[in-house]
């Protein structure tokens, strides 16, 4: 069947938008995609349609119990899904933050930003060690498919509990095969994924409470062929707090 060369990239963008976390694509994706990345509101929409499914994105969303007027982030935010998730809930009186530490996922969130009208949002090219957040400002931080690509995970975790205000949330959901959980978190990382139980002494370390983890929030998919995450792991969810 032929297909334009948008709907190829769509196709491809279907594809990849959950095989890796946002601070690090494969080559085999960054050989294969646009270098512009998505590019109309057909683009978006095309990868935006899998989320439900493949990770429960409203109850991610749910868990972190925001109000009109918050102001909230993703790190990590990749091409700037939940950023615009996230408007709707904090409304125009409030405001999101889309950090990246990839140049290319800023030009995706820019980009998103652009096409959806999203005024209420403001992009941040983060660092290794720092997203740069507002101090004590958010109601709310979320971690998608990308806390395990933390590599200096002790500062990003303190500079996380830094940004929030007493009582602000923290959402991480990431990916665990039950056959990986006793392998070290080195050998975790190779797999691209990382165990809730490790990630969960990491950020009480941090300084965090927290309060609850669903593992497997989301069982795994075999039958999913497009090789991402959710094929051969199970999705968990972890909320932590910061202590009043």
């Amino acid at each position: 069947m032929f297909m334009t060369n948008r709907s190829r990239f769509a196709a491809v963008f279907i594809g990849a938008i959950l095989i890796a976390p946002s601070v690090a694509r494969p080559a085999a994706f960054q050989q294969k995609s646009s270098p512009d990345g998505p590019y109309t509101l057909e683009d978006f929409r095309a990868g935006d349609a899998i989320r439900e499914r493949y990770q429960r994105a409203t109850d991610l969303l749910n868990a972190m119990e925001l109000s009109r007027g918050d102001w909230t982030a993703e790190v990590g935010a990749g091409d700037g899904y939940y950023p615009m998730r996230l408007c709707d809930l904090v409304g125009p009186a409030g405001k999101v933050f889309a950090e990246d530490i990839s140049d290319r996922s800023t030009r995706w969130m820019n980009r998103r930003v652009e096409v959806f009208g999203l005024s209420n949002v403001e992009v941040i090219k983060g660092e290794v060690a720092d997203p740069k957040l507002p101090a004590g400002s958010l109601a709310g931080v979320l971690v998608v498919n990308s806390y395990h690509h933390f590599a200096e995970y002790p500062a990003m975790n303190r500079q996380i509990l830094r940004a929030l205000k007493p009582g602000g949330r923290l959402v991480v959901a990431d990916y665990i095969s039950p056959e990986h959980r006793s392998l070290s978190r080195e050998e975790q990382l190779k797999h691209h994924e990382i165990d809730p139980d490790l990630v969960q002494s990491e950020v009480e370390r941090a300084g965090f409470q927290v309060l609850r983890i669903e593992n497997p929030f989301l069982k795994r998919m075999p039958e999913v062929a497009n090789g991402n995450n959710i094929a051969r792991s199970e999705l968990w969810m972890m909320v932590a707090v910061r202590p009043k």
